[in-house]
């Protein structure tokens, strides 16, 4: 099972495709993290995928200014939510 890790921004009415693909998680977070601070991203998000297996895609964080949420994931604001989906 060869695992890979896509991240992803969440900006104002929009989420990015996915910016990087890693091979580690760690790697992921690192970029998850710095990524949510730039400006004009509300957040960024990581989702996991199994290489050549369907139904394996998985959320697995979200980030919002450097700080690692809970998924799922409501802001107080209401306008992040962890599925990348704003009002």
């Amino acid at each position: 099972m060869k695992e890979v890790f896509a991240v992803h921004a969440v900006r104002p009415a929009e989420v990015r495709p996915t910016e990087l693909i890693c091979r580690s998680l760690a790697d992921a977070e690192h970029h998850a993290s710095e990524l949510s601070t730039d400006p004009g991203v509300l957040a960024a998000g990581i989702t996991r995928f199994v290489v050549d297996e369907l139904g394996t895609r998985r959320a697995l964080a979200l980030y919002v200014d450097g700080v690692k949420q809970q998924v799922p994931y409501v802001s107080d604001s209401r306008t992040i939510h962890a599925n990348g989906a704003g009002h």
